[in-house]
C-alpha cells in the first residue's frame, strides 16, 4: 500500500476554541490599550501648547526688537487663551489651566486678563507663566532683562 499521499492524523487549520480565545484576546486588547494613551496624549496637548505659547512669545519679542516697539501678548487666565497684538486669540486645549506669577511673586486674579509686554532693548516684564492640566505642569518664565523665554516640566504640588 502507498501512504505517501494520506495524512495520518494531523488536520489543517484552527479548532473554534482557537478562534474564540485570538477574539477574546484581541477584543481585550482593543479595550484596555486605548486608556493607557490617553494620558500621554493630553501631555502632548499640553506640551505642545506651552510649545506654541513660547513661540508667539519669541515671535513677539523679535517684533518689539524689528519695529523698535514695545509689544504686547494679551493672556485670558478666565478662559484660557493668549493673543499677540491684534492677532486672533489662541485657545488651549480643554482642562488646560493657565496661572501668571509676576517678578514681585505675587499672583495675577485667575479671572482677569493681563499683558505681558516685551520692550525695543528686547526686555520684558519677566512673569512666569504656568500651564496645567491634571498634575502636570509646564512654566514658561519670561527672563525680564533679556527677555529669553524658558521652558521647565514639573509637577504640581496638591495641596
Amino acid at each position: 500500500m502507498n501512504t505517501a499521499g494520506r495524512q495520518t492524523g494531523t488536520s489543517r487549520g484552527f479548532t473554534l476554541l482557537e478562534i474564540l480565545v485570538v477574539m477574546v484576546i484581541a477584543g481585550l486588547m482593543i479595550a484596555l490599550v486605548p486608556p493607557l494613551f490617553s494620558g500621554a496624549v493630553s501631555g502632548t496637548k499640553l506640551k505642545g501648547s506651552a510649545r506654541d505659547l513660547a513661540v508667539v512669545l519669541r515671535e513677539t519679542r523679535s517684533k518689539a526688537i524689528i519695529h523698535n516697539a514695545e509689544q504686547v501678548v494679551l493672556l485670558d487666565l478666565k478662559n484660557p487663551r493668549y493673543r499677540a497684538g491684534n492677532a486672533k486669540p489662541e485657545s488651549l486645549p480643554g482642562k488646560v489651566e493657565m496661572a501668571v506669577q509676576l517678578v514681585t511673586g505675587d499672583y495675577v486674579d485667575e479671572r482677569a486678563q493681563h499683558a505681558l509686554r516685551f520692550f525695543p532693548d528686547g526686555s520684558s516684564t519677566g512673569e512666569l507663566i504656568s500651564l496645567s492640566r491634571g498634575n502636570r505642569v509646564y512654566y514658561l518664565q519670561l527672563n525680564w532683562l533679556t527677555g529669553a523665554i524658558e521652558i521647565t516640566e514639573g509637577l504640581r504640588d496638591e495641596v
